[in-house]
């Protein structure tokens, strides 16, 4: 990378370009998304009030229920004519989070992610393989097109089994892996039980994306795969996975403030922290066309530092997330809620809103889901069969839901009844034996 580019501006540089892109983003939201002039009209927030990029925190904050209560086109800033590709995601509200990307959008969204790429040593020589689950399909895409951009060969992401990845990883000699960091430890136990000979590996760099990366994995791949290692961060409302990743340096991920202004707020009372502070991250993007977002919170606790890395590139950078400050957990980079799961649950039982509890257990280093559901009449009728077929069915309907395979098991409520009392919803299985 030049050092010319837009990620070694100097800091009055980032501030008059935040400022000059934030103003017109709030003038644009102002005008045509009648969510944002609403709540701007009801905080006594007018446009011209935003003289620099240091009065964003006087701007109302975007939440996941604002974007699932604005499902389909509530929140699009163009008409529709002008949207060239709407996604969908699964959420944990009651719509999903759809996300509507016009010309400019791709062409952003996609340089950007080859950008991450190419800062993480991907060229067209490479042949990058995708492993990812179908719950992170979207993230999938947007790393398969910002590495076709590049000139790369993609593998993009499958349906097959772990050793059929393998293979494919020894047959077509992939150079660089895209993947979570609990798929890749399952791919690494896998190639270890197979007694796969390490030399078979054409690997260079693995690509960590969804999970954070633990400085104890990143030394086990180092070491074992002789490969070197690089974490991004994204979320699919703002710039998909590529709105912070990092350099050779690894001290931190760097966000691509060409796209966002970032925010620590406190969780509880939303006031922005000082820097290095620990807190929620909010992203207010600046180049979208068609979704633009006021100061969204995303859940994620993180710190940011703005001092210029060792590489010299100016771009603030935060630190790997620690915890959620929201009611979603995270398994294997998917997003999954309560109240997600009770309405599933409730899909499945004419309305009854059956207690639950969902117990996540590490097999060869992914998180497996099983649904403790308390078993009443409205799934259990006196027929052994008719249960089994419900617990299929089920079981089928969370796979397409969530995007990651879950096991349904009735049992009684008092086998789930000290969490439930303790306001858990998501346990780990170890946890659970010991009685919650």
């Amino acid at each position: 990378m030049q050092k010319d580019s837009v990620e070694y501006l100097a800091p009055e540089q980032w501030m008059q370009w935040h400022t000059e892109l934030l103003q017109s983003t709030v003038n644009r939201v102002f005008a045509r998304v009648p969510f944002y002039r609403e709540r701007m009209n009801r905080a006594g927030i007018a446009p011209e009030d935003i003289g620099s990029v240091e009065d964003i925190s006087r701007l109302p904050f975007t939440t996941r229920d604002d974007i699932s209560d604005n499902y389909p086109y509530g929140l699009f800033s163009v008409p529709l004519r002008d949207i060239v590709r709407i996604h969908a995601l699964r959420s944990g509200h009651v719509n999903p989070v759809a996300c509507g990307l016009t010309v400019q959008d791709l062409h952003r969204r996609t340089k950007l992610t080859a950008r991450f790429l190419g800062n993480a040593g991907v060229s067209a020589d490479d042949i990058v393989q995708i492993c990812l689950d179908p719950g992170m399909a979207l993230h999938g895409q947007d790393i398969k097109e910002g590495a076709e951009n590049i000139g790369a060969l993609v593998i993009p992401p499958d349906f097959v089994s772990a050793f059929t990845r393998l293979r494919i990883m020894v047959d077509f000699k992939t150079t660089v892996l895209v993947t979570t960091p609990s798929y890749g430890m399952h791919l690494m136990q896998i190639f270890r039980e197979k007694n796969m000979p390490l030399a078979a590996l054409n690997l260079k760099t693995v690509i960590f994306i969804g999970e954070t990366l633990t400085s104890e994995a990143r030394m086990l791949f180092e070491r074992e795969l002789d490969v070197d290692t690089r974490a991004a961060y994204g979320i699919f409302e703002a710039s998909g996975p590529s709105m912070a990743y990092e350099c050779k340096c690894k001290c931190g991920l760097h966000i691509a403030m060409d796209q966002v202004i970032p925010e620590i707020v406190d969780p509880r009372t939303g006031d922005v922290m000082p820097e290095g502070s620990e807190g929620e991250l909010v992203i207010t993007t600046l180049t979208a066309r068609a979704n633009p977002l006021i100061r969204f919170r995303t859940g994620d606790i993180t710190s940011i530092t703005r001092k210029t890395c060792v590489c010299g590139r100016t771009t603030w950078r935060m630190m790997p997330v620690q915890a959620r400050c929201d009611n979603l957990i995270t398994v294997r980079g998917i997003k999954i809620s309560k109240d997600q799961v009770q309405r599933l649950i409730a899909d499945r039982t004419m309305g009854h809103e059956l207690p639950f509890l969902l117990v996540l257990h590490k097999w060869k280093h992914l998180t497996k889901i099983e649904v403790l559901i308390a078993i009443d009449e409205a799934i259990f009728t006196g027929s052994l069969p008719q249960l089994h077929r419900w617990i299929r069915k089920t079981e089928e309907i969370f796979h397409e839901a969530l995007g990651i395979a879950c096991r349904i098991r009735p049992v009684e409520y008092e086998t789930i009844e000290p969490c439930i009392r303790g306001n858990r919803f998501a346990i780990d299985y170890e946890e659970f034996q010991a009685g919650c």
